[in-house]
């Protein structure tokens, strides 16, 4: 550049998945592509993972915190309600958009997802093309996240 000045991209988008299915794992990486979302992802099997994940990028000032979380309602060991209450007790998560999904369709799972601060809630649906607009709602999630 000719004034001087170095020019720094963006990070790229880093997500992280809480979820112990490894085929919806590989659908939400296929829902990613399709919508051609690029990004880091860190995969986590279950809720005592998350918790320890979330817990070390809370403590340590120079970890980097996920742009974004999809977390599945129905982990083992910890359930996604508790994670998502620890999310949010978090500072440094405070503002990270988190998509609850669930093969549940009950409107009390999803009304407590809501409550307790997810930023949407994602029914797995049984056909693909249905599970792959998950692209599309973590895409727009990401256009709205806030500058830091």
């Amino acid at each position: 550049m000719s004034n001087g000045q170095a020019r720094w991209e963006e990070e790229p988008d880093f997500l992280l998945i809480a979820e112990d299915n490894p085929a919806d794992v590989h659908l939400i990486r296929l829902a990613l592509k399709r919508h051609g979302i690029s990004c880091e992802i860190c995969v986590v099997q279950d809720g005592e993972s998350a918790v320890r994940f979330i817990e070390q990028t809370e403590a340590d000032a120079f970890a980097r915190c996920p742009t974004l979380a999809v977390l599945d309602l129905n982990l083992p060991k910890v359930g996604g309600d508790r994670i998502l209450q620890r999310l949010r007790e978090c500072s440094k998560w405070i503002h990270v958009p988190v998509i609850v999904i669930s093969s549940s369709l009950s409107h009390l799972d999803r009304a407590t997802a809501i409550n307790l601060g997810a930023s949407a809630y994602f029914s797995k649906p049984t056909d693909l093309e249905q599970f792959l607009e998950l692209g599309a709602l973590i895409k727009n999630l990401l256009r709205r996240k806030p500058a830091v």
